[in-house]
């Protein structure tokens, strides 16, 4: 039996404000997700989980405290100093957690040399690479091992992985996607994905760049990882740097770079957690301990 994604969506997404804290509710209040832009030839399995669940409801293998708009707990829309934005959750209901980049299956980084994909051991060492400086750490997928054994030399503070992500959101750094639920996935994008979550969440996503982007008060830096998250920022109406600046005077707080998945395209350019701290200082604010 299958139903369309769309009505399988309005059901599952019924008053999705309710799970939001009041101060975010009162930013997306005039939020409206786009069901009539989801495809209407697209249809789920009446067994096919929608994932993140809602809040206050655990799918089974979930991570603990997992739901669809987790980025947010925890985190006042004022405080907010740095956009990570991806694509999707991540295609695993054990793994995704609600917050883009946060892995929420494993215990130890050790035990992502079993995944398929190079997405969060790139993001890792990016990350480690920008916090002790060397550069070595994230020359290239190859360098894992040697990042790995750093990372779990006793002593160094490297939180695990259960900590790291909650690590930067007590920093102000909005863990979001351009799509936040998911049902179906592939590496090239699924339809589900390309004309049913994406054009679904548009909205949401494009209403929080761009407050964002002209908030008065304090500034914030964007970090915008794949095409979909980029594409995103387009739909926003944010103009995107044709090339990122590395020396002098930052002249923009945006960050582009290929998804982590794509492994050494992705380390073989700038680093963006590097960058980005780069940019908070040009701001005169404190950079993020990533």
């Amino acid at each position: 039996m299958t139903i369309p994604l769309r009505s399988a969506l309005r059901e599952f997404l019924e008053d999705w404000k309710q799970d939001f804290a009041p101060e975010w509710r009162t930013l997306l209040q005039e939020v409206e997700l786009d069901f009539e832009g989801v495809d209407e030839g697209l249809e789920l399995h009446a067994w096919e989980p929608i994932f993140p669940s809602r809040r206050h409801f655990c799918l089974p293998g979930a991570p603990e405290g997992a739901h669809l708009f987790r980025a947010f707990d925890g985190l006042c829309p004022q405080d907010v100093r740095c956009l990570l934005v991806g694509q999707d959750p991540y295609p695993s209901i054990s793994f995704s957690t609600g917050r883009s980049f946060e892995d929420g299956e494993h215990r130890r980084w050790s035990e992502m040399n079993n995944m398929r994909s190079n997405s969060m051991r790139s993001l890792i060492q990016s990350v480690y690479a920008s916090r002790t400086g060397c550069a070595d750490y994230a020359q290239s997928v190859d360098a894992w091992p040697q990042t790995l054994s750093a990372i779990e030399q006793k002593g160094n503070g490297f939180q695990p992985p259960a900590n790291l992500a909650q690590s930067w959101v007590d920093q102000g750094v909005l863990l979001l996607n351009a799509s936040l639920s998911l049902s179906r996935f592939s590496v090239e994008g699924h339809p589900h994905q390309t004309s049913g979550h994406l054009r679904l969440w548009r909205p949401l996503v494009a209403h929080l760049l761009r407050y964002y982007a002209g908030r008065v008060h304090g500034p914030v830096v964007f970090i915008f990882m794949g095409d979909a998250a980029q594409e995103a920022a387009r739909a926003a109406g944010i103009t995107l740097p044709e090339k990122p600046r590395t020396d002098g005077p930052a002249d923009t707080s945006i960050v582009l770079t290929p998804h982590p998945a794509s492994g050494n395209e992705f380390l073989s350019g700038i680093n963006p957690f590097a960058h980005s701290n780069q940019l908070l200082r040009s701001m005169d604010e404190p950079p993020i301990r990533w």
